[in-house]
Order: C-alpha cells, then sequence, then structure tokens
C-alpha cells in the first residue's frame, strides 16, 4: 500500500464506554468502508458486529486512575487478554502511556499502536517505537478538532492537507458521532446523561453542525476526490512483514 507518494486513508474509532445506541450510530456512518474499533470493555452491538466481521477491533487500555479495567498495567493488560484476545494493535486511552507500559503491551502481542495525534500533519509515515511497536500517527482526531475549532468547526485546515501524501488515519469516537458533539462544553453538560444510557435523553444530540457533520463532509470530500478507505488491521498486518 503505497503511503509515500499518495493519502492512504483509514478509519479507527475509541470505544471510550459508549452506550449500544451511539456505537449503532458510529457503525451507520461508517457503513460500506472498513472501520477498527479500539475496544475498551465488551457491548452487544459492537461485539455482534466484530463476529459479524463487520469491524476489526484492538485494545485501547486505561491507564488513568479509577480505572474500570484494573488497578494496576498489569491489571488492564489481563482485563484485555480476557474480553478482546489476539489483537495485535492498541491505542491507549487519553493517549496515556509510558516505556514501560509500551514493553508491557508489546510482552502481551501487540505490535502496532495508533498512539500519537497530529493536527492534520501531511506526510505521515509510520514511527518504529523503541518498544519495538510501530506507531501509526494520527492524522484527524474528533475531539482535537472540536477542541480547537469550535464554534464554527471549519474544516479548512484538514482539507487542505486531506489529500497530500502520507497516512491519513481518521479517529473518530462513537459517543460524539451518535451526540454530533460539536465542543468541549456541550459533551461536558451532557456527559452525565449519555453513558449507561439505553437511548439519547433530550439535549444529547445536537442538531447542528457538530462531529457527525464535519465526518461526513471529510468523508465525502475523499469519495469524491477517487481515493478509497484501507482496512487498519490489513494495514498494520502488511507492514509488519516488510
Amino acid at each position: 500500500m503505497n503511503f509515500k507518494d499518495k493519502p492512504l486513508f483509514m478509519i479507527t474509532s475509541d470505544q471510550d464506554w459508549a452506550p449500544p445506541w451511539a456505537m449503532e450510530s458510529l457503525l451507520e456512518r461508517c457503513r460500506g468502508v472498513p472501520l477498527h474499533l479500539f475496544r475498551t470493555n465488551p457491548c452487544p452491538v459492537a461485539d455482534k458486529a466484530y463476529r459479524a466481521n463487520q469491524i476489526t477491533q484492538g485494545w485501547h487500555p486505561n491507564l488513568l486512575s479509577d480505572s474500570s479495567q484494573g488497578k494496576d498495567p498489569c491489571d488492564v493488560i489481563s482485563y484485555m487478554q480476557q474480553h478482546f484476545p489476539g489483537c495485535n494493535t492498541a491505542r491507549n486511552h487519553a493517549f496515556n502511556t509510558n516505556t514501560h507500559f509500551d514493553r508491557l503491551l508489546f510482552k502481551a502481542g501487540i505490535r502496532v499502536d495508533s498512539q500519537m495525534a497530529t493536527l492534520w500533519q501531511e506526510n505521515i509515515v509510520p514511527i518504529f517505537d523503541i518498544s519495538k511497536t510501530i506507531r501509526l500517527p494520527i492524522f484527524f482526531e474528533d475531539d482535537v478538532f472540536f477542541h480547537y475549532n469550535a464554534p464554527d468547526l471549519c474544516i479548512e485546515d484538514v482539507l487542505n492537507n486531506l489529500l497530500t501524501p502520507g497516512l491519513k488515519i481518521l479517529n473518530i469516537h462513537a459517543t460524539f458521532i451518535g451526540c454530533n458533539t460539536p465542543s468541549d462544553e456541550h459533551y461536558e453538560k451532557n456527559k452525565s446523561k449519555i453513558f449507561n444510557s439505553r437511548r439519547p435523553s433530550h439535549g444529547v444530540i445536537h442538531h447542528g453542525r457538530g462531529s457527525d457533520t464535519v465526518f461526513s463532509e471529510i468523508r465525502k470530500k475523499i469519495e469524491r476526490s477517487g481515493e478509497k478507505f484501507v482496512c487498519f488491521q490489513s494495514f498494520a498486518d502488511q507492514i509488519l512483514k516488510v
């Protein structure tokens, strides 16, 4: 897969404990393109999609305090191995890591991660980390975007580098797609009503320009240019053979 002379587009998502209704929104938005989901927890919607080969998956370990995945790094890895065995990709929650944990992940079978977010940088290439893990940096991260670009959410800066050569990993979150989140303020205001909910309550879904709108516009721009999305897992497996 050539990424030095042209863009190479991939879509990933951080599960981040999203409720099933938000996961359904994510799957619908990504219908027709390969999606790689970094998993935080069991979820009937995501589990079914994985079993049906609708998505590929990797680990999304949480090393922050009060983690529901374990009290220490070894517990967190055991949690991941129990619920999502056989994965060789990872992205840590909040990009939180250190060299010790990176080496523990490598020992547990992780060979490729996507552990660094850029501000829509061009000419992104794989990074060979000292842990022996291959890192694939992110081109577009939805919450980083609305943090810096709210309230208008102008995508001009993203589009300027969108079709330039290099890896173009787009990372979106089920919760932000499901809620069409437009800003940090909207998320924090509605956060307590989102998780563990069976359906979105009043005010949770933003009926204006938000994360879902922006992702849809970027996807249309890519597809109208004639480019296609490739599978993150397939690319990861291929680059490990180089």
